[in-house]
């Protein structure tokens, strides 16, 4: 993923960028049980409305202190190994480098949400479409879409599949696209934060990112789906920060705006560039998922609501997954605007 709004990134920002991407790309999945407990927990009916999740965020992106990190949900401990993987069917979601093939009754074997409905929504690409998962499972249930997911760590859903990335994220990349076209769903999201390098080892520019999307939408075409894009969270990339979500919340607990992103910032991220460039130039909506973690001018690390602080984040590229459940509800009300009838 490009790390600015420009070509003009450092190469050494890049480099390490791509070195963190890389070590998040090797995990292995981790099951926990912490995970699984706050998945079998959740419900459609669980978590603020949308409208009290914007007040909550708001509020805390205001608060110069810090969380109790011991009674938080979840707390520090816990936060970095709070992801979605439990829920998730090995065959659909790759976490190795080599080359696997998509389940072929990905439709079932894949699917969230209300699994029984007549309208699908296909979500794909790497880990940042994996982070989704929790809340995207709450809003199929809650609006009565089924969710079909399908996803490979570190490749992102839009390389150009002539000439990026390795030849097993391309197989995937294609196999993710030939699911659309033959599951044919009515909504398709595409998520993701990695771009592969270059077949010559460079990094994308915008253009080329650009180009990467555009490439993507038209492979997409014979679905016939409608495409929704996500903006992208707040992360916290080496070109606008030194912190991280933890540094926050742990060294800077009296003064914790000095390491919060701002909107500000955020806007000017590669990602956020192609994607608003390419929604305008094909006329694609992209839903505002923004306001789910950013104040009019700070992007949270925490928010609180009545009694309880919830972490936002499991990495400085992901947010965690039992806060991904808090706010199923606030997105299934989002995203419940940019769906077709």
């Amino acid at each position: 993923m490009l790390a600015a709004g420009n070509d003009s990134v450092s190469p050494m920002r890049i480099l390490r960028v791509l070195r963190v991407v890389g070590a998040l790309a090797l995990l292995p999945i981790a099951i926990l049980s912490s995970s699984s407990d706050a998945f079998a927990s959740s419900s459609a009916s669980s978590g603020p409305t949308l409208s009290q999740l914007i007040s909550y965020v708001d509020a805390s992106s205001q608060v110069n202190h810090g969380p109790n990190v011991f009674s938080s949900l979840p707390t520090l401990k816990q936060a970095g190994d709070d992801n979605p993987n439990a829920m998730i069917p090995s065959q659909c979601y790759s976490t190795t480098t080599a080359a696997q093939a998509l389940p072929t009754d990905a439709g079932t074997t894949c699917a969230f949400g209300d699994k029984e409905a007549t309208k699908t929504l296909l979500l794909f690409g790497d880990s940042q479409a994996a982070m989704w998962l929790p809340s995207l499972n709450i809003a199929g249930q809650m609006l009565h879409w089924k969710v079909v997911f399908v996803a490979r760590t570190g490749c992102g859903p839009w390389i150009n599949i002539a000439n990026e990335g390795t030849s097993a994220c391309n197989d995937w990349v294609r196999g993710e696209i030939a699911l659309a076209n033959q599951l044919k769903p009515q909504v398709v999201i595409p998520d993701g934060l990695t771009i592969a390098t270059l077949s010559d080892g460079k990094y994308p520019t915008n253009l080329q990112f650009e180009s990467s999307l555009q490439s993507m939408v038209k492979a997409l075409a014979p679905s016939g789906a409608k495409v929704l894009f996500f903006q992208e969270i707040p992360q916290f990339y080496t070109n606008l920060t030194s912190a991280t979500p933890e540094s926050c919340l742990t060294i800077h607990t009296s003064s914790i705006e000095n390491c919060e992103l701002t909107v500000k910032e955020i806007k000017t991220l590669g990602t956020s560039v192609g994607i608003a460039a390419i929604a305008s130039y094909d006329h694609l909506d992209t839903v505002p998922i923004r306001e789910l973690f950013c104040g009019r001018v700070r992007c949270d690390a925490f928010v609180n609501s009545p009694g309880k602080s919830h972490l936002v984040y499991q990495d400085w590229a992901h947010m965690n997954a039992t806060y991904a459940t808090w706010i199923g509800r606030a997105t299934a009300q989002l995203l419940a605007k940019y769906l077709p009838s």
